[in-house]
């Protein structure tokens, strides 16, 4: 039996490399003899840094909210990697109850990406999931001062949405924190925003698929001359996933909450997309199954153990309701 396992993170509880040992265990238990693949996936969001080899480096930078924050990021052979999460998360606000949606800045974005440049960074690969701010990007494009435009090629912005830029506080604003009266706020910023991009850089980025991620940061680093692409695709190509699959008689995927977004952009559906090109069986295991997402037959752990000793021994839970999906399957 050769099975790879390919997990995104279970947010707040496993990342994905912890994820992928749990669905391991229950395949060992299963099929001792198993050849077992293990590589965690990622989709431009909060453990992308892990999936691209950890971080090497560690920087203090302005946090959403103007506190300085310690931000970890790679440099390795001419190629950075940076997580907006790690400068300008919502995590790092607090949540959504103590965010500030208006106030919330990617500067600390723009710094680590300025350190990056300044270190000679030939490429640097730029997460976007998991931000706290709606800003349009300004706040990294001031730090980034006279460092933009971008030289073609140099900046790699890796997205898990194709949500255009003037669509990002709409989309994105309520788990931010915005109520309905701040998202037209932040909307018609970001309309400000695009054409002062668009008058500075010459390019409008108004409508364009994926510009909307982390708060419109992807659109300005668009318009600054950065490419933009699919972040779960880039990853899996960086990591093999592509070729792991031949011959693969399973593959295992997951991630915290399984939903419709999973099937469009996310690490998950692009891993499920991947395995079904190559004729691999495959099994979704998901902290949360949503309904519009239960016809890809997801097996929710919160279902199987329940909610409670899912978020108490996430690792065990994880294992448990793997073994269950492999129930299902034939010898």
């Amino acid at each position: 039996m050769r099975v790879v396992i390919a997990p995104d993170k279970f947010k707040g509880t496993l990342t994905a490399a912890e994820a992928a040992d749990s669905m391991a265990l229950a395949v060992r238990e299963r099929w001792p003899d198993a050849r077992i693949a293990v590589i965690p996936m990622a989709d431009g969001g909060d453990g992308t840094l892990e999936a691209l080899g950890g971080a090497n480096r560690r920087d203090t930078v302005t946090g959403p909210l103007g506190r300085p924050v310690e931000a970890a990021w790679r440099l390795d052979a001419g190629t950075a990697v940076i997580e907006s999460a790690a400068a300008s998360g919502l995590v790092l606000a607090g949540g959504t109850d103590a965010n500030d949606p208006w106030a919330a800045t990617s500067r600390g974005v723009g710094e680590l990406l300025a350190l990056a440049l300044d270190a000679d960074a030939a490429r640097v690969l730029v997460g976007m999931g998991g931000s706290a701010m709606t800003d349009g990007g300004r706040g990294a494009l001031d730090a980034l001062a006279a460092r933009v435009p971008f030289a073609p090629g140099r900046v790699v912005v890796l997205t898990d949405t194709t949500t255009a830029f003037t669509d990002a506080a709409r989309v994105f604003g309520p788990q931010k924190g915005a109520d309905a009266a701040m998202v037209e706020r932040l909307t018609a910023r970001l309309e400000r925003d695009a054409a002062e991009w668009a008058d500075r850089f010459g390019r409008d980025i108004r409508f364009e698929p994926r510009t909307g991620a982390a708060g419109g940061l992807s659109g300005a680093l668009s318009a600054a001359g950065a490419g933009v692409v699919d972040g779960a695709a880039y990853v899996a190509e960086v990591v093999g996933l592509a070729e792991a699959l031949r011959g693969a008689d399973l593959v295992l995927t997951g991630e915290g909450a399984f939903d419709a977004t999973s099937l469009a952009g996310k690490g998950p559906g692009h891993v499920l997309t991947l395995a079904a090109a190559a004729g691999v069986a495959t099994v979704a295991v998901a902290g949360t199954v949503a309904d519009d997402a239960r016809g890809r037959g997801a097996v929710s752990v919160a279902e199987v153990v329940g909610i409670h000793r899912s978020l108490r021994q996430p690792a065990e839970a994880l294992r448990v309701a793997t073994e269950r999906a492999l129930a299902g399957l034939g010898d």
